[in-house]
């Protein structure tokens, strides 16, 4: 059973593939291996998706998370509640194949209970048994190189070379855009498995040669554990990316010296894991507690999902077509095998447009049978609607717009159908809105931040989020405002912001009120055209400034009033309505002489 690594987005949640879709989230999940509880993994997120299952931790989440393909599961099995034992979903590994590298060693894990006391890499004296070592690491690092512009780019991580078929979908190379034929993408796979380094030798533990074996053992490891499996060159033990070529290095070389340099007792009394968990096939079972419910949804979406198998369409081949009705010839003999006649000039445009409307007919007909069916072929219908827009001539901007809304709600999005039905329920939706507002919001595909000069109301993000949605799973205005609430909570890359009017916007975490300040006296330091006298810069109103920055008049107006609030710039009052200048009476005055002067101004003002 492996643990791979899991990437995420910007608000903490499983990256996910290209045809991946979310199917159940639950919170308050913990992992055991086997008996024993895995520190660091207590406290998280179980998301289940149609490829794998995912646990994301809440205290740690880019340190500790973890994934499980649905392809190496052999069956789930569930154990209920007893006493104070939560309930259990347990994963079997599937079996592995004879003559593959990765053999999962029948030797325990610890030769007695009290090796469960020592350090990882010791034994007690009466056992002469070795704890054994990691094993290799099974994610390979292979890449090809392009045969048209030699570019060197790497084969994705889910590219099973022993499924692989014509139909299976290729990264183009990133700098000529070709796509590599699958043979070349196939060998340097099967080439990078083939010569995936070994496990590292368990160390002796001897008492006369226990010392000696620690500074040989160190000794290789510093000289040979971390080499590139891409450009072969001997890196630090302690590094975790090549320094010639920035591929990432196994982590095997970095546990082995943290077990010969780490010589400390284990903080649990039992059995525990000292090195890291990912890759070791020395694991036999995974264990997910449900402690907060939410078990039996979860289990029975995860056997459905190992029923549909739906990481095998990623390389299926297209339906095959129903076979046609037997032809008969004019003498009205049956000719069932008779080869398909070429047919040219009008009646073959006739026939192929017949063909066209039958295609479309059968694609329409078993995507609306059922909502299943309907999301396995969103890309049909999706190109199809395209098509139509196409030959309808339909090429406006509302039309786009609905067509990529439709898209979207296509999509991933959480829906209260995902989650469980404990008591924290209401709870965990709030929260996984949230994450789906920040993966929203930070989407460089939309942009919808940049559009609006990086910062926009609440209200308006509440609009445009329930447009792309299409009328399904509306948000409402309570359920969305408490969602923006934990941003701050989560630890997420945006931020809810309340001025002092009371407006409430969003913007990135990284987007302060000194840089905007700092943007504003740059705007207003520049010299003024058709202006003989420019000393003191120019004057704006909230309109120029919304035209400038792109913002909303009623967010220009906050952000001026933050900037005069703070002594940055300061507003003359005129006919022609309020400009906002920067301030120069503190620079020319002095500070206490600028605040008296203000202050005078607007009670001759009143």
């Amino acid at each position: 059973m492996f643990l791979r690594g899991l990437d995420l987005t910007t608000a903490l949640r499983p990256s996910l593939y290209d045809d991946e879709t979310l199917l159940f989230v639950q919170d308050g999940v913990g992992l055991y291996e086997g008996k024993f509880k895995l520190p660091n993994y207590q406290n998280g997120h179980a998301y289940l998706t149609s490829h794998r299952v995912c646990y994301v931790d809440n205290d740690d989440p880019r340190k500790f998370s973890v994934a499980v393909d649905l392809k190496e599961i052999e069956r789930p099995e569930f154990s209920a509640r007893f006493l104070k034992s939560s309930p259990k979903i347990t994963l079997f590994p599937k079996p592995k194949r004879p003559g593959t590298q990765t053999i999962r060693s029948p030797t325990p894990r610890y030769a007695s209970p009290a090796d469960g006391l020592l350090p990882s890499g010791q034994t007690t004296p009466r056992s002469g048994l070795q704890t054994p070592s990691l094993a290799a690491n099974r994610e390979v690092t292979a890449t090809w190189i392009c045969p048209i512009c030699g570019m060197s780019n790497a084969v994705p991580k889910n590219f099973d070379p022993a499924t692989a078929n014509q139909h299976t979908p290729l990264p183009p190379c990133q700098a000529c855009g070709i796509q590599p034929p699958l043979a070349l993408i196939i060998k340097v796979s099967i080439s990078a498995m083939t010569n995936r380094p070994l496990a590292t030798p368990a160390l002796s533990n001897g008492s006369a040669a226990h010392s000696s074996g620690d500074a040989s053992s160190s000794h290789v490891l510093t000289k040979g554990i971390n080499q590139c499996p891409r450009c072969t060159f001997q890196n630090d033990p302690s590094m975790r990316e090549c320094e010639m070529c920035g591929a990432p290095l196994s982590a095997a070389g970095i546990v082995a010296v943290h077990r010969v340099v780490k010589d400390q007792r284990a903080e649990s009394p039992g059995p525990s894991f000292s090195g890291s968990i990912l890759d070791d096939e020395t694991i036999e079972t995974i264990k997910f507690s449900f402690r907060a419910g939410g078990e039996r949804p979860f289990m029975d979406r995860l056997k459905g999902a190992l029923v549909q198998r739906k990481w095998l369409l990623q390389s299926a081949p297209p339906v095959p077509r129903p076979a046609g009705t037997p032809r008969t010839s004019i003498d009205g003999q049956s000719r069932v095998n008779m080869p398909p006649q070429r047919v040219v000039g009008i009646a073959g445009l006739e026939r192929r447009g017949a063909e066209l409307r039958q295609n479309n007919q059968t694609v329409i007909g078993t995507a609306f049978e059922d909502l299943e069916a309907l999301m396995t072929s969103a890309k049909e219908v999706i190109a199809m609607a395209e098509q139509f827009a196409k030959q309808n001539g339909s090429d406006s901007a509302e039309a786009r717009n609905l067509l990529s809304a439709s898209a979207s709600a296509l999509g991933l999005v959480t829906t209260k159908d995902m989650l469980g039905s404990g008591t924290a329920s209401e709870t965990l939706y709030v929260t996984e809105l949230a994450r789906n507002l920040a993966e929203f919001l930070t989407d460089d595909r939309r942009g919808i931040l940049r559009r609006e000069g990086g910062i926009i109301s609440l209200v308006d993000l509440w609009a445009v989020f329930n447009r792309t949605r299409n009328g399904i799973e509306l948000i409402s205005p309570l359920e969305f405002e408490k969602a923006a609430d934990m941003w701050e909570n989560l630890r997420l890359p945006i931020r809810l912001r309340t001025f002092k009017s009371g407006l409430r916007v969003v913007q990135e975490r990284s987007r302060t009120d000194e840089k905007t300040i700092a943007s504003l006296l740059v705007w207003l330091r520049e010299s003024p055209q058709n202006t003989i006298d420019h000393i003191f810069g120019i004057g704006v109103t909230a309109q120029q400034t919304a035209e400038r920055f792109g913002w909303s008049v009623g967010v220009a107006t906050e952000e001026l009033e933050m900037a005069e609030e703070i002594g940055a710039i300061c507003r003359d009052q005129s006919l022609d309505g309020i400009r906002f200048w920067e301030n120069h009476f503190s620079s020319t005055f002095g500070e206490q002489k600028a605040i008296d002067a203000v202050t005078m101004l607007s009670e001759l003002r009143i």
